[in-house]
């Protein structure tokens, strides 16, 4: 939200570097995965979302992360009702979206942490939530649990569009990466590809010759 803010710029240039592949497969849901937990992908997945909206996109952010949501804290919101009282609840989905104080941008917390994760978000009524927002934004964003540690964001791959990977630099081996991304190349879901998050980058000091 910071006009001059450098980390604002570059998650403009992955709206930037994604879009046409969105353009070109009509994606308009799109999961955030991560090999592993802590990788940076609810923090990419607000980010991705606010700047779809500041180009006028209308937007949507879903919290699915059933095991340890954090959107509703980080846009200072409660998270009284949500994703999880939509699908349990005889609700409608207008009375379950929060506004934010971003214009575009819709915010569907987690809510009350159901028994049943997996069943939910791989229910029917699930798969008819997305068909219904695709008609009223244009792009919906997902957050989900990491995969290692529970199948969350593969069911969620399968009924979505496209799939977005964060990687965090240091953390991860090659082949724990290349292992993530060939599980969701398998789904129905289109690969975007991945954002390396928290790179640290060292500039050489130029050393004088003494004379």
């Amino acid at each position: 939200l910071k006009p001059k803010s450098p980390i604002r710029e570059q998650y403009h240039a992955i709206r930037a570097s994604i879009q046409l592949a969105i353009n070109e497969n009509n994606i308009q849901t799109m999961v955030i995965i991560s090999g592993e937990e802590l990788e940076g992908k609810s923090t990419i997945a607000a980010n991705l979302a606010i700047t779809f909206a500041e180009v006028g996109k209308k937007v949507l952010l879903i919290d699915a992360n059933f095991r340890q949501p954090s959107a509703h804290t980080a846009f200072e919101k409660e998270n009284e009702v949500g994703l999880s009282t939509f699908l349990v609840e005889n609700l409608s989905i207008s009375e379950c979206i929060t506004e934010s104080n971003i214009e575009n941008l819709g915010l569907l917390f987690c809510g009350p942490i159901p028994l049943n994760p997996s069943e939910l978000l791989g229910s029917r009524r699930m798969e008819t939530l997305i068909n219904e927002l695709k008609e009223s934004y244009d792009i919906v964003i997902f957050d989900t649990p990491a995969v290692s540690s529970v199948a969350d964001s593969l069911i969620l791959a399968n009924i979505c569009d496209g799939v977005l990977m964060a990687v965090r630099s240091g953390k991860n081996g090659v082949e724990n990466v290349e292992f993530a991304r060939d599980m969701f190349s398998n789904t129905n879901a289109f690969f975007l590809g991945a954002v390396l998050n928290d790179a640290r980058i060292h500039k050489k000091k130029s050393k004088k010759k003494n004379k």
